[in-house]
């Protein structure tokens, strides 16, 4: 006798609205719970009943805890940042500082999430898909800009890219959640990262890049936050 499957169970496309609508109820639950509850609380059975849909469909779709919690995270992140509205070319300082500015300034709207997030990235048994999801996100927009240094000769010769790059998204996260720690306070954290950021680049670079990042530290110590491209939020 056919057992009859249920609609999450029925083969479809995986482009169907129907297959694209439950992956956002699936990421974006995964996203309430590590909210809520961080991430050590969260488990396949809870997301399963929030979003809808079985268990095995979670799997299915992601094979692991750990690999969905991932996709919420990379996903989640580069949704924003594809909706900030970026006044400077990409692969320039000024380009990479807006992503940083518009990124703290939606971090301190859900402190919660990325005090958890940043707690799973730090910690010792952190998971390698999840860790890997993380820093990726970091290497990519910081990548970018460096590179575009590096074949314009402006980076020092004993600078490697991807060590580098590596080292400034470590760098990053690391203020970033020492702010989610309550730390940094709010309205110090972006001028403090900021400062900080650029004082490591100078050690790295040369030519107009150096000018270039000379001149906006020293407009950052006369002016503060009101020399950065900054929108109100």
């Amino acid at each position: 006798m056919a057992t009859m499957r249920t609609a999450d169970e029925r083969p479809q496309t995986y482009s169907s609205p129907a297959i694209l609508d439950r992956r956002r109820r699936i990421l974006e639950e995964t996203r309430q719970v590590i909210a809520e509850k961080g991430v050590s609380a969260l488990s396949m059975n809870d997301i399963g009943q929030r979003a809808g849909v079985a268990k095995r469909t979670l799997y299915n779709a992601f094979q692991t805890r750990e690999r969905m919690i991932a996709a919420a995270i990379q996903e989640y992140f580069d949704e924003y940042v594809g909706r900030i509205s970026f006044a400077s070319e990409p692969g320039t300082l000024s380009h990479n500082l807006e992503r940083i500015i518009s990124v703290i300034q939606r971090n301190r709207k859900i402190p919660n999430y990325i005090r958890a997030i940043m707690a799973l990235y730090f910690s010792p048994e952190a998971d390698d898909d999840i860790w890997e999801a993380m820093h990726s996100l970091g290497m990519r927009h910081n990548r970018e800009w460096i590179q575009n240094l590096a074949e314009k000769k402006q980076l020092q010769p004993w600078i490697n890219v991807e060590t580098f790059v590596d080292d400034l998204v470590r760098f990053e996260y690391a203020t970033i959640n020492e702010w989610a720690r309550q730390r940094i306070a709010d309205d110090a954290i972006i001028l403090r990262l900021i400062i900080t950021y650029l004082t490591l680049v100078l050690g790295a670079v040369k030519g107009a890049a150096r000018k270039e990042v000379e001149s906006l530290l020293k407009d950052l110590s006369e002016r503060g936050t009101e020399a950065l491209p900054m929108k109100k939020r």
